[in-house]
């Protein structure tokens, strides 16, 4: 071959060699912005699924449900329905049993990934994995601090649900629901003073005896947020709630009683008459509202609800915003 010949072929190698690199490159552009593209569509595909969970402790299984995960088994769900209310448990969710004392027989049957609990059914632990793995949580500890607890365990669910996006997405609308509710109940305050009277939160236990929430709880937690004084400062328990009797309320005049609804049916049928209640200085100047059902060891889903039903009944307390100013506010 001649020395001319050889250099014109190596030339037109090296221009088909650069031909094709460009073309790989412009087929790997195409490819990338196909597979950006096919990504931003993604949330439109099925969510990966989700472990099989028996949950028994209601807290946890409000989050579970928040998250958009249905679990096989709850534990006393008529006693769900009947306290924390909402997310809904649906039907065909198996009843496992007690709380403390689950059907291990319903157990085996529904063959769950987890078993999840609370720190205080730790003593139930052994005897569960002998069905599957159990994982525990600790919301409510001797430190307090639940809503912060909650907080963290809501992303820890959302990793062992494969919910990450919808355990951040309940994370920021419990924070917005609680920066809501402050500015309504800062502007209320500022147009009616006395609304800033600190509070009794309470549940009946008896026609004497109340359980009254304080530190620790994760009513206290959402107050906090809210700038709500409780007038209770006495001691609780590490669930946040301690025991008195309706005295205990005469100790701050001024403060105004919430209690949670339904009432047991022997405190219903005789408070009016009872003369300690009616000896009770809110009770003299008719400052007593109920509020609705609430599970008083919840997490987000109770503290958002919570926050919501709180502001509510501040707000309608002497009619300024009307009964929906608030509820409108915190949509």
């Amino acid at each position: 071959m001649k020395i001319g010949s050889a250099a014109s072929a190596t030339a037109g190698l090296r221009m088909q060699r650069r031909r094709f690199i460009k073309t790989l490159a412009c087929s790997a552009l195409c490819l990338g912005a196909f597979l950006r593209r096919a990504w931003s569509e993604a949330p439109n595909l099925p969510a990966a699924p989700a472990p099989r969970l028996v949950v028994l402790d209601w807290g946890l299984a409000e989050t579970v449900l928040a998250l958009g995960v249905t679990p096989v088994g709850v534990a006393e769900i008529d006693g769900y329905r009947d306290n924390v209310v909402t997310p809904a448990i649906p039907a065909g969710v198996a009843d496992v049993g007690l709380r403390l004392a689950p059907s291990l027989e319903w157990l085996q049957q529904l063959a769950p990934d987890f078993i999840l609990i609370n720190s205080s059914q730790e003593s139930q632990r052994a005897m569960l994995e002998h069905i599957c793995p159990v994982r525990a949580f600790a919301v409510y500890t001797n430190q307090g601090e639940p809503l912060s607890r909650a907080m963290e365990i809501t992303g820890e669910l959302g990793r062992l649900c494969r919910r990450e996006a919808a355990a951040a997405a309940l994370a920021r609308q419990t924070r917005r629901t609680l920066d809501k509710a402050r500015g309504v109940l800062d502007a209320y305050r500022r147009q009616c003073p006395s609304a800033a009277a600190p509070l009794y939160l309470i549940r009946f236990f008896d026609a004497l005896h109340i359980g009254i929430y304080g530190r620790r709880s994760l009513f206290q937690d959402v107050m906090n947020a809210l700038g709500v004084s409780n007038a209770w400062d006495g001691a609780t328990d590490y669930w946040g709630i301690g025991v008195a009797g309706l005295d205990a309320m005469a100790a701050t005049a001024d403060a105004v009683i919430y209690y949670f609804t339904p009432l047991p049916a022997p405190v219903a049928s005789s408070l009016q008459s009872n003369r300690l209640w009616r000896a009770l200085p809110a009770v003299k100047r008719r400052q007593v509202r109920a509020l609705a059902p609430f599970w008083g060891f919840g997490m987000l889903p109770s503290a958002d609800r919570f926050a919501r039903e709180l502001t509510a009944a501040l707000t309608r307390r002497d009619g300024i915003n009307g009964p929906d100013a608030a509820g409108d506010a915190l949509k």
